[in-house]
């Protein structure tokens, strides 16, 4: 990729290098780092908002014990959620759509075809960065959404003197030291048959907090 203007080619290539390699090993087309997995979750809902794949109207079934930042981005992003009782391990469905919450799996060939598949590398995950995140697609329409709406809606590679702005985005980018680190990281991973770090039975059940109650 040739960047114009004042860019930082370095920092573009340790990013795009970090993106294909979790791309690579997971099985899918594309990666799109973010700040961290919550925000690659809320950046996916609004991705598929957009493109008018969901509405205002949906209602998004989830499990009853997850990260309580799960609920949340759906929140934020303006839609309903119900919760439900799934036993599940690793990763899970935001239902009715095609995003899935892999926040604690990790292991090769995990993406799910035609997904918008979001992993995490805060401290405690496989690869502990400490805070990041990332989504996997095959949809090259969601991966150019994405990379501009995870950094103020600038076009990767275009210096911020030339760029020509087509979306309001967010300031979710991950820092290219922290994607130097993830490297780092990925490299010393041996076995490429991770066991899950969490299951359902690490989180309390969210039906019981009132503040999700005119949500539901």
């Amino acid at each position: 990729m040739e960047i114009k203007g004042r860019d930082n080619l370095n920092d573009m290539k340790i990013i795009e290098e970090f993106e294909q390699t979790i791309a690579e090993f997971a099985g899918s087309k594309y990666g799109v780092l973010i700040s961290s997995c919550t925000n690659a979750i809320f950046l996916s809902l609004l991705y598929l908002k957009s493109i008018n794949e969901i509405s205002e109207n949906t209602a998004f079934r989830i499990p009853r014990q997850t990260y309580v930042s799960v609920p949340m981005s759906i929140i934020n992003a303006g839609f309903k959620i119900k919760f439900e009782l799934v036993k599940w391990s690793g990763v899970y469905q935001l239902k009715p759509t095609r995003i899935y919450d892999s926040a604690v799996r990790f292991k090769k060939g995990m993406y799910i075809s035609d997904s918008l598949y979001c992993v995490s590398f805060q401290y405690r995950k496989h690869i502990p960065i400490g805070r990041g995140g990332m989504v996997l697609t095959d949809e090259e329409e969601a991966y150019n959404w994405l990379r501009q709406a995870r950094h103020n809606g600038k076009h990767p590679g275009i210096s911020k003197w030339d760029d020509e702005f087509e979306i309001i985005g967010w300031d979710m980018y991950m820092r290219p030291v922290d994607a130097l680190l993830g490297l780092t990281l990925f490299k010393k991973i041996e076995n490429t048959d991770i066991p899950d770090c969490g299951t359902y039975k690490d989180y309390p059940d969210l039906i019981k907090q009132k503040v999700f109650n005119e949500f539901l």
